[in-house]
């Protein structure tokens, strides 16, 4: 589902436009937008012809966008009143065992002479012609021939899954903490796992899994920023470069159209827009954590009846980019635009999220010197703002997995013992609560101090309540045995498995003796 805004500055009129070309980037005067770069995308207006390449030769406009639009950008594709109306094939080709490497590859300027012929002519190929400095990496073709593909287009493919992430790329040398705050690879089974940086998608989580584990895509990724900072120390136009995310073997496919080089018809073969890459990612499995949950906010989800989830969908419906930068403190929405695998590879490989739920509020018990509890209660702050932010993904939706970590660890311990052997063993939810995994309650003292036993200490070293969810397994012709799983202390610690003292009742209060290590806090 295509739920991206309007962006009236790219069309000025009503005819078609085409994308054509991509141009240097700046923080240009006109521009009110100085928290990132703007990008040049260059545009001519659709002839009558219905040959999308049929764009005016001899006019073009410029268009200033923020680098984070990346995702949504490709030269070829067809735009109308601020809105993709179309992205054409033009000429698709698969490129079998092509060869990445030093030896095969070389950067380029897009108004480079080869032996006397250029390797994008004027005569065939003129978008260019405002910036011929611009970058491009030419790739050799067994058999001779080149395969050309502007160095925007190799930015927007391999690191344009959502746009915060772009914007990272270009903003500020790379650094691992822009990334993620986290990272664990098990080399004997080459799972990866991640707790993302604030802000960042799950839906970017493979591209940053490759610039963790891949020097090359570590370089690839870095050198976006670098290159704009040596144009712009030498006061040159800021071209930005960056080569392949890899080297190695890979089946590429891509849509563009072939160029003419001397008595060769087909020489060059200029990209429009990459359509997918087969070389595999450093890693079997990717598992990540997306902490930041204003990430991810969509304002349509509130008041989804009546009249307050119509005037969601309907501002939806009409809603633009401006010019400015998003508020800090406003939560962003999300714009989530339909694309193809890029990578074929990562279909066929387990990717998902641990999801961190937005929990109901632990219960709060006061221990008495005596050992007997006492509920109490406490509030937490809120906060607001007033301008909202936009990022666009491509791809599918993230995928979460339907329970926690620690529950489907629980579920493995139970059914491997013996006496649970080939019996029904399911989640359930206890009575009066309405969620399946819920936070186990918080005990303190009457000096105020929290029972650290109750805790759960994150790889980042922040400190939450240790999570619980109930299993119940079905014993034939005997009560069911209701058996609660409690989230180990950390993530390198096992869950507890602790069950119902008589085989029918439920862990009194989700706080059995055993939790609290038998300090008398025991069933009331």
């Amino acid at each position: 589902m295509n739920t991206l805004p309007s962006l009236p500055e790219l069309t000025p009129d009503d005819r078609v436009w085409r994308l054509v070309w991509f141009g240097d980037c700046a923080y240009p005067a006109q521009v009110r937008r100085y928290a990132q770069p703007s990008l040049r995308a260059v545009f001519s207006p659709l002839l009558e012809s219905p040959d999308p390449e049929s764009a005016d030769r001899h006019y073009q406009r410029d268009a200033w966008v923020p680098v984070s639009m990346l995702p949504i950008l490709a030269v070829g594709d067809l735009w109308q009143h601020g809105r993709q109306i179309a992205s054409p094939d033009y000429q698709v080709e698969t490129f079998k065992r092509l060869r990445i490497a030093p030896s095969t590859t070389a950067f380029v300027k897009a108004g480079l002479a080869v032996e006397g012929h250029f390797l994008l002519p004027l005569g065939r190929h003129p978008w260019h012609i405002q910036h011929t400095q611009s970058y491009c990496v030419s790739v050799d073709l067994d058999g001779g021939g080149r395969l050309l593909i502007p160095c925007m287009e190799i930015i927007r493919f391999y690191f344009g899954s959502t746009g915060n992430l772009i914007q990272r790329l270009f903003g500020s040398p790379l650094s691992p903490n822009a990334l993620w705050a986290d990272k664990r690879f098990n080399p004997a089974n080459k799972h990866l796992h991640l707790v993302l940086a604030n802000q960042l998608s799950g839906i970017s989580a493979a591209d940053i899994g490759r610039i963790a584990e891949s020097k090359h895509a570590w370089r690839s990724a870095a050198g976006i920023y670098a290159s704009c900072q040596k144009a712009s120390v030498q006061r040159h136009p800021v071209y930005p470069y960056t080569g392949f995310p890899f080297e190695g073997i890979t089946d590429l496919m891509a849509s563009g159209t072939w160029l003419p080089s001397g008595d060769r018809e087909q020489a060059t073969f200029i990209v429009y827009r990459l359509r997918s890459c087969s070389h595999p990612f450093p890693f079997r499995s990717l598992s990540y954590e997306a902490a930041d949950k204003k990430a991810w906010h969509d304002a349509s989800a509130k008041g989804n009846k009546g009249e307050g989830g119509k005037y969601a969908r309907e501002r939806a419906k009409t809603q633009e980019v401006t010019d400015k930068d998003p508020g800090a403190r406003k939560a962003q929405r999300k714009a989530q635009f339909t694309a193809q695998s890029r990578f074929p590879d990562l279909l066929r490989k387990q990717i998902w999220r641990e999801k961190i739920e937005a929990m109901p509020k632990a219960d709060v018990f006061l221990r008495r010197a005596d050992g007997s509890l006492e509920q109490v209660a406490f509030g937490e702050p809120d906060d607001s703002s007033s301008v909202g932010g936009v990022d666009a993904a491509q791809g599918a939706e993230e995928k979460e997995v339907e329970l926690p970590r620690f529950v489907q660890e629980g579920l493995k311990i139970i059914r491997a013992k013996p006496e649970y052997a080939d019996m029904q063993v399911k989640v359930v939810c206890p009575p009066g609560r309405v969620h399946l995994v819920f936070s186990l309650p918080v005990v303190i003292d009457e000096y105020g101090e929290i029972d650290g036993d109750l805790l759960f200490t994150s790889s980042d070293g922040s400190v939450r309540q240790r999570r619980g969810c109930y299993v119940e397994v079905e014993r034939f012709e005997l009560p069911p045995k209701r058996i609660l799983i409690a989230e180990g202390r950390s993530r390198l610690t096992q869950p507890e498995i602790l069950e119902g003292k008589d085989g029918i009742d439920w862990p009194v209060r989700d706080l059995p003796s055993e939790l609290l290590g038998n300090k008398g806090a025991g069933d009331q």
